[in-house]
């Protein structure tokens, strides 16, 4: 599953790819092409505790 989401680093939004396999989310720059080339973060979702969420 991919999705085209938005994340904060460190003044503002940034568009980003979001990609969901086997539990682990991980994200990529704003192209798809990135995806071949590997993420630039991750995070194992059996391990991570969601506080709060921002809707727009």
């Amino acid at each position: 599953t991919r999705v085209l989401a938005f994340k904060w680093t460190n003044r503002r939004w940034q568009p980003r790819w979001f990609v969901l396999d086997d539990g682990i989310i991980s994200y990529y720059y704003d192209s798809q092409d990135d995806v071949c080339k590997g993420s630039k973060g991750s995070i194992k979702m059996s391990v991570c505790e969601i506080k709060g969420m921002i809707c727009f």
